[in-house]
C-alpha cells in the first residue's frame, strides 16, 4: 500500500496503522516520483492525502488505470469536504482522527 502523505508524521502514523491491518505500507523515496513507485510497484491501494502537492485528478486516473484503488484522506479537513471531493471521484475516503476498526473497513470496503 502506497502512501502519499504531506508531513512525514502524518505517513508513519497511517504507516502503522496499514501494518496493524496486516498489510505492508510503502512511502516515496525522497527523489522518487508518483508515477514511478505506482508503475513499479503496483500498490493495491493508494492513500492520498488531498493536501499532498501530487493529489490530482490526474493522479487519480493513474491510480485506477495501474488496477490500484485511491483512497483519499485528510488529517486537518472536515469529514463533509473530504466525502465531497472522494464522492467526485467515486472513490472512498476517511479523515484522521480515525480508530483502527473503521480505518480497516475503509481499506476492504
Amino acid at each position: 500500500m502506497l502512501i502519499l502523505a504531506r508531513e512525514e508524521i502524518v505517513a508513519a502514523l497511517l504507516g502503522l496503522m496499514v501494518e496493524l491491518q496486516g498489510l505492508q505500507p510503502r512511502f516515496l523515496g525522497r527523489s522518487e516520483s508518483v508515477d514511478d513507485a505506482i508503475r513499479l510497484e503496483r500498490p493495491a491501494i493508494v492513500l492520498i492525502d488531498c493536501d499532498h502537492p501530487d493529489c490530482t485528478d490526474a493522479l487519480v486516473e493513474a491510480i485506477r488505470r495501474a488496477d490500484a484503488t485511491p483512497i483519499l484522506f485528510s488529517p486537518f479537513r472536515l469529514q463533509s469536504e473530504v466525502r465531497a471531493v472522494a464522492a467526485r471521484h467515486g472513490i472512498r475516503s476517511f479523515t484522521l482522527r480515525t480508530d483502527p476498526h473503521t480505518f480497516g473497513k475503509t481499506l476492504k470496503s
